[in-house]
């Protein structure tokens, strides 16, 4: 998945030098760290310099069609990657 920090940055009138310069880290590790596999937390400290959920550093996935993410109930996690898993899902909790 692409992100749209550069896009958020902008926006806010920030730099990614200034993201970086927040997070305590250089303008190169800051993108390497973004383009690469960036960690939760990473994420989580760009995100709340630009004031957004971690979610809206990502950019939405082609036609809005596709289903992908986490669903958590009760401390249980599992991957959703089509609308039968998360009826599926639903279905196991309403069972409950």
């Amino acid at each position: 998945m692409e992100l749209r920090v550069v896009e958020l940055a902008h926006q806010r009138g920030l730099t990614m030098s200034d993201i970086a310069k927040k997070v305590g880290i250089s303008r190169v590790n800051l993108s390497n760290s973004l383009n690469g596999n960036p960690t939760l937390s990473r994420l989580a400290e760009v995100a709340n310099i630009l004031d957004v959920e971690v979610a809206e550093l990502f950019k939405p996935t082609s036609t809005g069609k596709t289903i992908s993410g986490y669903l958590e109930h009760d401390g249980r996690i599992i991957k959703v990657d089509s609308l039968d898993a998360v009826k599926r899902f639903v279905a196991e909790i309403e069972a409950i």
